[in-house]
């Protein structure tokens, strides 16, 4: 399941895994392995939350040295090296503040928008809301949708209008495109901006490996689910997520 002993390292885990997509230059089959890595040594009990320097690193794998030969999995001297590389590029990852410095990214992209003169105010302010899931791009996925991308849910109230490749990846003609969207019911919504889903070129639902069956039955999903839309124009921004924010 998701939840782990830790639960900062879940609420964690798809930023860490964007970091590593970026700025931590990391390849996909790297990414995987370093987040299972973690997965393991948290399932084991230490709060990797708490590390601040190589020092506590070390530390940690003298315990993990002693605990090695009781058990079948991850019990050999490379695996030791593999959690090294996976715990300093987690400890990279929490003094990058990344978070943070995705905001800012953000803010600074969005002042971009509010500043260029050569959109009408009309446009600037709708690309800025579409931000949100507000303005004409929510308006137009409405129309489009009438309900649920998934599900055909029609209380608009609770649907979320979002992004398919990211906003802040976007250019402005992105940012308000309705191929660009779906309506979701918020439980779809997180797991598809966090990359724990995605959508395959018919429209049928990927899966992340870190959302198991067991988390699928409680969320009400299966292999089943698909979006109810599917045009040529969704295609290429579905394949920009797949590539850049699922979680493989």
């Amino acid at each position: 399941m998701i939840q782990t002993n830790n639960h900062q390292l879940s609420e964690r885990l798809s930023d860490f895994y964007r970091f590593l997509s970026g700025e931590g230059g990391v390849n996909t089959h790297s990414r995987t392995n370093y987040i299972s890595w973690l997965k393991f040594l948290d399932g084991q009990g230490y709060e990797l939350e708490s590390l601040q320097s190589y020092d506590d690193i070390d530390d940690l794998l003298e315990k993990e040295k002693e605990l090695q030969p009781n058990r079948s999995k991850y019990n050999k001297t490379k695996d030791l090296v593999n959690f090294k590389s996976a715990l300093r590029k987690f400890l990279q990852f929490r003094n990058s503040d990344f978070a943070k410095q995705q905001e800012e990214t953000i803010l600074e992209k969005i002042k971009k928008v509010e500043n260029d003169t050569t959109l009408s105010v009309t446009e600037r302010e709708s690309i800025v809301k579409s931000r949100i899931g507000q303005g004409e791009f929510r308006d137009k996925l409405i129309k489009y949708w009438n309900g649920c991308s998934i599900s055909s849910f029609s209380h608009f109230d609770l649907l979320i209008a979002s992004h398919i490749k990211p906003w802040k990846d976007a250019d402005n003609e992105e940012r308000i495109d309705l191929y660009n969207g779906l309506l979701l019911l918020p439980n779809y919504d997180k797991l598809f901006d966090r990359g724990y889903i995605s959508f395959d070129k018919n429209g049928v639902v990927m899966y992340s490996r870190y959302l198991d069956v067991e988390d699928r039955k409680l969320l009400g999903m299966d292999n089943h689910v698909h979006l109810l839309k599917l045009e040529d124009k969704h295609k290429v921004f579905l394949e920009y997520h797949r590539e850049n924010c699922l979680m493989l």
